[in-house]
């Protein structure tokens, strides 16, 4: 349906870095059944967009948009379309929105270790009840979801890295903020996995001197390491 009728697709296949950038988001937000594709717009900006056979035409305007709301909480300006999403540089508005989330966080979940012990306690027990049971699969699925119910570990994985930079001095200083502030996370988020992990250490029965960097790779797979040797460097072109 887009391939061959759209001259946004027909014309422009290369993907730079910003390109590479949104499609790991938009893979993640779309699911594993999606097969989603990015292209470099030819006047600036990227173009997202799935393969027709993977996603339902019913459900391409609900995918656009859930996709648009991660790449905006990202900080990016998005327009949605029936066949494509266009990204189109940086927003002043999503990349203070980002901010506010990011400090939500961590007056909110991020502070709340009790949840987090809950919730590993509960996880690994009901793991540990299986028959033929490993504790360092044990530990490394309750890490899996721990993670996931913090949401950020995932979200920052995509990004960790990546240089994000702009022209404009505004927006300079909105990225410079949000840099702190997931820095903040990221660190908030390390010490809630470390709770989880001492919470199952003992009732695992994990081996002495296990640390959580053994489970941890799980979390982001692969993700991580593109996006660690993928240089990120957006467009300037919306300060909205």
């Amino acid at each position: 349906m887009i391939q061959g009728s759209s001259w946004f697709v027909r014309d422009q296949t290369g993907q730079g870095t910003l390109s590479l950038a949104i499609q790991r988001i938009c893979a993640r937000t779309a699911g594993p059944d999606a097969l989603i594709h990015t292209a470099d717009l030819p006047l600036g900006g990227v173009q997202v967009w799935a393969e027709p056979e993977t996603v339902p035409e019913d459900r391409l305007w609900v995918l656009h948009h859930r996709m648009a709301r991660e790449i905006n909480l990202g900080g990016w300006h998005t327009e949605t379309g029936p066949e494509r999403l266009l990204v189109l540089g940086w927003s002043g508005s999503h990349l203070d929105h980002r901010a506010r989330v990011l400090s939500a966080a961590l007056v909110n979940r991020l502070a709340d270790h009790e949840r987090t012990a809950s919730l590993a306690l509960r996880t690994a027990a009901q793991l540990l009840g299986r028959p033929a049971t490993d504790p360092v699969e044990v530990a490394a699925d309750t890490l899996t979801l721990v993670a996931h119910d913090l949401r950020w570990p995932a979200r920052l994985a995509l990004l960790d890295d990546l240089e994000r930079t702009s022209e404009i001095e505004n927006v300079r200083h909105k990225l410079a903020r949000v840099a702190g502030l997931e820095a903040r996370v990221r660190r908030r988020c390390a010490a809630h996995l470390n709770v989880a992990l001492r919470t199952i250490h003992t009732l695992a029965g994990l081996p002495a001197g296990f640390q959580a960097a053994h489970a941890l790779p799980r979390l982001v797979g692969t993700e991580r390491l593109v996006a660690a040797t993928i240089p990120n460097r957006p467009l300037t072109g919306s300060t909205r």
